[in-house]
């Protein structure tokens, strides 16, 4: 019969590896000048509990495409669809929850074009996004 309990040095040693092995990959996109965004807490409060699925998996897709000056991208329904492998009915229907929240705001220039998705600030000290 295996041990069930490795013993406290055994599980130092793992997690001690497991910290360096963060702290490398951390480094190593740093020095890759590898792109990120930045989502706040404030996000977890006022958000994360409540917001669908789809919608958060939306808001990260969005959050990697975003122009980190601009807040905006131009990725359009279809596009996002055919990411997900999902119907843009559906697609649209997690724009509008986020919409709905106040995370982002779409706007489109001129008819048949790719609507700008904006990123809205969220949080402590942001007036309201209306």
């Amino acid at each position: 019969m295996e041990k069930k309990y490795k013993g406290k040095l055994v599980y130092k040693i793992e997690m001690d590896q497991l910290k360096k092995q963060y702290k490398v990959w951390k480094n190593t996109r740093r020095e890759l000048r590898s792109p990120f965004y930045v989502v706040y807490t404030d996000f977890q409060d006022t958000h994360l509990k409540d917001i669908s699925g789809g919608a958060l998996k939306l808001y990260i897709y969005l959050g990697f495409q975003v122009n980190t000056f601009t807040g905006e991208c131009w990725h359009s329904v279809e596009s996002i669809a055919d990411f997900f492998e999902n119907d843009p009915r559906t697609v649209r229907k997690w724009f509008k929850e986020l919409e709905e929240r106040k995370l982002i705001k779409r706007i489109q220039n001129g008819f048949k074009r790719v609507a700008n998705t904006f990123f809205l600030p969220y949080g402590d000290g942001v007036e309201d996004n209306d």
